[in-house]
């Protein structure tokens, strides 16, 4: 009997000494599995692409604005863009280009800065002339053609460096260039704004294609809708050859 008392002790000892050495290895494992966790390099999360936000905004109030120029709406209602230039198409945009300097895209910064503060320069003009501050007479529109002459002005090298880009973004800055110029001719009396208005309204649905396709091919992580290769792209490429030619 005592014998056996002894060999039931022994095989007692035997598993609770299997016990915890199971649970050891089984600590030991999860605390090796941790260790590799932490000594493995974590991904960078991707910042998010302030181009897209920015593309939206310019061509709503574009838009907006377009609608009233081409004698869509009446213009009566020209006053209604001062919100969206205020808010959505200046501050919101001017966000965004600042935002391009952390994603390291110049063009972007350059950019969206830029007409963001071109939609809150315009919708101050219109408030202070609405309000009587600034009276400018006969020459009401004469402030808006000249800052869109130095915006023409601006766009133009803008286009340049759009070359290196897409097809989609190097079409709709020429647009913009476009209705600047237009615009400029209207505010000085040489033609109606229903030009530029209609020009606005292909910069709008080129600007929000732009924001839409950046947004939709991000969102899926691979290329859905295309935005083209200015460089393999006729009349783009040779214009391009030559850009590349002269540097």
């Amino acid at each position: 009997m005592k014998d056996n008392d002894q060999q039931d002790a022994i095989v007692n000892d035997e598993i609770v000494q299997e016990k915890r050495d199971s649970t050891f290895g089984m600590f030991k494992k999860l605390n090796d599995i941790e260790s590799q966790q932490k000594a493995a390099p974590v991904a960078p999360v991707a910042f998010p692409n302030p181009v897209i936000l920015g593309a939206a905004s310019f061509s709503c109030t574009d838009f907006i604005l377009s609608t009233v120029n081409a004698g869509l709406l009446p213009s009566t209602v020209a006053s209604g863009v001062i919100g969206p230039a205020f808010f959505y198409g200046g501050s919101v945009q001017l966000l965004t280009g600042l935002l391009c300097f952390i994603t390291r895209n110049t063009f972007g910064l350059l950019t969206l800065t830029s007409y963001g503060a071109f939609w809150i320069a315009v919708a101050t003009l219109i408030t202070l002339e609405n309000e009587g501050v600034l009276v400018f007479g006969n020459d009401v529109n004469m402030p808006i053609g000249i800052l869109a002459v130095g915006y023409a002005i601006l766009t133009c090298y803008l286009w340049l460096a759009t070359f290196n880009h897409n097809l989609t973004l190097c079409i709709l800055i020429f647009m913009v260039d476009v209705q600047l110029i237009l615009q400029s001719f209207a505010s000085f009396g040489v033609i109606s704004t229903t030009a530029p208005g209609v020009a606005g309204l292909f910069v709008a649905a080129n600007g929000w294609y732009f924001s839409m396709a950046l947004f939709i091919n991000e969102n899926y992580g691979k290329h859905i809708m295309p935005l083209g290769d200015p460089q393999t792209t006729p009349v783009f490429r040779d214009i391009y050859r030559g850009i590349y030619a002269s540097s």
